[in-house]
């Protein structure tokens, strides 16, 4: 009797430790929470941007120059490794379906790392921090930007500059080109 009492005071004592909620698979972005405590906000979500040769993918509010992101990778295009950042200096357990690994800050790995893999084909990330952790869910949008940044790490495509652009710009130059100079009739200078 005495270990069934005991047995059952230890499984409630356990279960007061637990956190309170939803399960762990249950959660959207904007019900993390961040390192500070603070929610992540519902409307953050993934970003891609090239410049200046280099491609970076973000999970923020969307303002790449002033904004905020709370998880960020970038590469260089054809380079197959990304570099990832969080903002914080402790290291992170990053685990996207059923991949894991532990990465220091400013890390690096390559694109076919499980974990990377896994965050491609699923457009989900948790980033696990000592006292809080990020689930990070892209929503449509942001599971473009996820493959067109990866797209950009692996195979060096731009996808601003698509082929359509391309061929516009090479045909305005060609008909520039094709077009005879018209020359400016000469005035005469008047007399005195």
């Amino acid at each position: 009797m005495i270990r069934i009492v005991s047995a059952a005071a230890i499984a409630l004592a356990l279960a007061a430790c637990q956190p309170a909620g939803r399960g762990e698979g249950e959660r959207t972005a904007g019900q993390a929470t961040l390192p500070s405590g603070d929610a992540l906000p519902a409307t953050y979500d993934w970003h891609f941007v090239a410049h200046g040769g280099s491609g970076d993918l973000d999970f923020g509010d969307g303002d790449w120059a002033e904004g905020v992101s709370v998880f960020g990778m970038s590469c260089l295009p054809q380079s197959k490794t990304v570099a990832m950042t969080w903002g914080y200096e402790n290291e992170a357990v990053l685990t996207s379906g059923t991949a894991t690994g532990t990465f220091q800050p400013g890390a690096s790995a390559p694109t076919d790392h499980p974990v990377i893999s896994a965050l491609k084909a699923s457009g989900a990330i948790d980033v696990g921090l000592s006292g809080a952790d990020m689930r990070l869910v892209a929503k449509e949008s942001g599971k473009g930007a996820i493959a067109a940044f990866f797209d950009y790490c692996d195979t060096g495509k731009d996808p601003t500059y698509s082929v359509e652009a391309a061929e516009a710009e090479d045909a305005a130059i060609a008909a520039a080109a094709a077009t005879p100079a018209v020359e400016a009739p000469a005035v005469e200078a008047p007399k005195t």
